[in-house]
């Protein structure tokens, strides 16, 4: 090839390779988007966000009543997202149903189960890092306080699937299975006062939901309600399946 002519052929792959880039950069947003976004990026094990992109939604669950610890799940409408912190007392740094903005850049995001996590860069086998709780401020800033629950969106049984991933639902009609209703929310340990994670069962006599309770949560004695009830909380991945997690003990019964 003359040399002119390679001249201009290395001056086309390098226009072309900064255009390349420069859409690239396009595509890269900035400032808020959606956790539904940050779905998308899950590409590997666990990636880095370097876009400077934040989220703005609900804390829907977290340790206020021992229901989920060392993490909260932040849900947009869009989807939800769990974010680890390592320590006690969450609440009281990020209260339940506060309206929050996270900031995204130098976290990392992963898959765990069939949900989708939130923490720092991984040290080990994890996923993500659990960030601590004296520096979660550094990630997130309270936009608003309230004691009131998000309305959460209703659905079925059959739809509490993974495509609501750690969404805050209400799901109606519910009724625990026969073999249980004389159990309470917890399995009991060999100490009467210690309890242990659990599943149980709920019904709305076409489908079955599984519900899992925190052993820790403060009603893990009390016995399952004997009627028809309405449960709110997040669509949660438990020991390989799908199972909601009850946010703030509503627990309804229906006439």
């Amino acid at each position: 090839m003359p040399r002119t002519a390679l001249h201009i052929s290395l001056i086309l792959s390098l226009l072309l390779s900064l255009a390349s880039c420069t859409t690239e950069s396009l595509r890269a947003p900035r400032g808020e988007v959606s956790v539904a976004y940050l779905w998308s990026l899950r590409s590997e094990r666990s990636v880095t966000i370097k876009n400077d992109i934040y989220i703005i939604g609900y804390v829907v669950a977290n340790d206020k009543l021992g229901e989920l610890n060392n993490a909260i799940v932040i849900d947009d409408g869009s989807g939800g997202i769990e974010l680890k912190v390592e320590g006690e007392e969450i609440n009281d740094v990020v209260p339940l149903f506060s309206r929050v903005m996270l900031r995204c850049s130098g976290l990392n995001i992963g898959r765990e189960g069939g949900k989708t996590v939130m923490g720092r860069a991984p040290t080990a086998e994890y996923v993500v890092d659990r960030i601590d709780r004296d520096d979660i401020l550094n990630y997130l800033t309270l936009l608003d306080k309230q004691d009131a629950a998000p309305e959460g969106e209703r659905v079925t049984i059959e739809q509490a699937n993974t495509d609501k991933m750690l969404r805050y639902v209400t799901i109606d009609n519910l009724l625990p299975i026969e073999e249980e209703q004389s159990l309470t929310w917890c399995d009991s340990e060999q100490s009467p006062e210690e309890y242990r994670t659990s599943v149980r069962h709920f019904h709305d006599l076409s489908d079955t939901l599984r519900v899992v309770v925190d052993g820790a949560c403060y009603y893990a004695s009390e016995r399952l309600p004997k009627q028809t009830c309405t449960l709110h909380g997040i669509v949660d991945w438990h020991d390989g399946d799908i199972a909601l997690r009850i946010s703030a003990h509503q627990v309804f019964k229906q006439r």
